[in-house]
């Protein structure tokens, strides 16, 4: 009896090792900017999703919504949220790999969504997008504040 709930034990912890999922959280500051429109710069909307597969497989594994937030009437925006990504390998974390969407009207009056890059900056510390030109045909965005030391380079509208 005693061997048996021994085993039994030392099975529930490894599939709650098993289990486990990179949990990490973002805060997200920045300003949009549209030049031939300023009034088209309040209540941009803005969200961060944590990008979970690719391809075909979007479909049983869509993209994770961290977060959702307005931009200001002077453009800027802040927002947070947080992410869990499972953790396939054992010991290995898989954390989230956020990215950032922008719904804007300052083109076009259908709207418009541009795609940021994924980042790689979480708490405690602050993603600072900058300001983003929402009319510039191509869009420069600021050096990407990690431990490695990368950057990110220009994103374009879909």
């Amino acid at each position: 009896m005693r061997r048996m709930w021994a085993t039994s034990a030392l099975l529930l912890v490894s599939l709650l090792h098993l289990a486990q999922a990179g949990h990490k959280c973002v805060w997200v500051h920045g300003r949009v900017k549209c030049n031939k429109d300023p009034s088209k710069e309040t209540n941009v909307e803005v969200r961060v999703y944590d990008r979970d597969s690719f391809s075909f497989m979007k479909i049983i594994d869509p993209d994770d919504l961290m977060g959702v937030s307005f931009s200001n009437e002077d453009g800027t925006f802040q927002l947070d949220g947080c992410g869990d990504d499972f953790d396939w390998i054992p010991g290995v974390v898989n954390d989230p790999e956020p990215y950032i969407q922008i719904l804007h009207y300052c083109n076009n009056e259908k709207g418009e969504l541009m795609v940021l890059p994924e980042f790689t900056v979480f708490v405690p510390n602050t993603y600072e997008v900058g300001t983003i030109e929402l009319d510039a045909p191509e869009v420069p965005l600021p050096p990407l504040r990690s431990p490695s030391n990368s950057t990110v380079r220009g994103a374009r509208r879909p």
